[in-house]
């Protein structure tokens, strides 16, 4: 075990754990007993919540018809899965926010979302079943970095800037600089909050899926992988990597796919972000 994993272990009592009311959401959401007055009742407890819940509900990403006030309808247009998602990318924000380096958190925020977005496309165009998943694995991909703001904000510094000044990726500057990587500190965190095995593969190998040996959730790695190198082409350096992201070229034997393919995923992919303004900027007001 490297030093500054150690370190970290030591140190992820800083990090903010899902509230009780979060975690909550969560369970409900993948309790097939649950009701919808169960998750409505969970999401109740909190009024800005609430309010946040509905005003991303609301967000032209969904293209629902008429405009939703009441979290029960939102509950039963969208599905558990969609309202608990919306729940967490509203703590991943507010994590986010409480880093101490001096990167762009704002930009990283967008990565995260733009991975999400794109991950559920992607999901969508090669069939794969569990969208929301999708959603969430690609949210939570680079929790190693918010990890990493708190814990030791200087590293994160550090790091950004040498991929900025070398333009090259952030995960290889880790590795040549011997660093643990943001990954693997990531599946750490990602443990330590009790979120699914398949969240916390997705942390550790989203950067180089090859090296997994566990193939069980080799599907959604992919997608995220994929979706992760669209993300850092749409917005470069928001991820804080710089230089050309690598695509590992087992991707498309995975999906079965061309990489003309490629093409049509990546325009629905502009198409679906330019509708989900609300969510990119991590619902919050908007300043007017």
């Amino acid at each position: 075990m490297s030093i500054l994993l150690k370190e970290f272990i030591l140190e992820i009592e800083e990090i903010p754990t899902p509230d009780f009311q979060v975690q909550q959401i969560i369970n409900i959401a993948s309790n097939p007993e649950a009701s919808v007055k169960d998750i409505e009742r969970a999401i109740s407890l909190d009024a800005a919540l609430s309010a946040k819940v509905l005003r991303l509900v609301n967000s032209a990403y969904y293209g629902l018809p008429r405009k939703i006030t009441k979290l029960s309808e939102a509950v039963m247009i969208l599905g558990f899965k969609t309202v608990r998602n919306l729940a967490l990318s509203i703590f991943t924000y507010s994590t986010l926010q409480k880093g101490n380096s001096n990167v762009n958190k704002e930009n990283l925020w967008k990565h995260f979302m733009a991975t999400a977005i794109i991950s559920e496309t992607i999901a969508k165009h090669i069939g794969y079943p569990e969208r929301e998943e999708a959603f969430m694995a690609g949210l939570l991909h680079d929790i190693g970095k918010v990890a990493l703001d708190i814990t030791f904000p200087e590293v994160l510094s550090l790091l950004e800037k040498a991929s900025r000044e070398t333009n090259r990726p952030f995960h290889v500057i880790e590795r040549d600089l011997e660093f643990e990587s943001h990954t693997l500190l990531g599946q750490t965190l990602l443990e330590k909050w009790t979120l699914p095995d398949l969240f916390q593969v997705v942390s550790q190998f989203h950067e180089t899926p090859s090296e997994n040996e566990n193939k069980t959730y080799n599907e959604i790695l992919y997608i995220v992988h994929l979706a992760n190198f669209i993300s850092n082409l749409m917005y470069e350096g928001y991820s804080l990597s710089h230089g050309q992201p690598i695509l590992e070229s087992e991707t498309f034997n995975v999906f079965g796919i061309k990489p003309s393919k490629l093409i049509r995923i990546v325009e629905e992919s502009e198409r679906n972000l330019l509708k989900a303004g609300d969510l990119l900027e991590g619902g919050k007001e908007n300043e007017t």
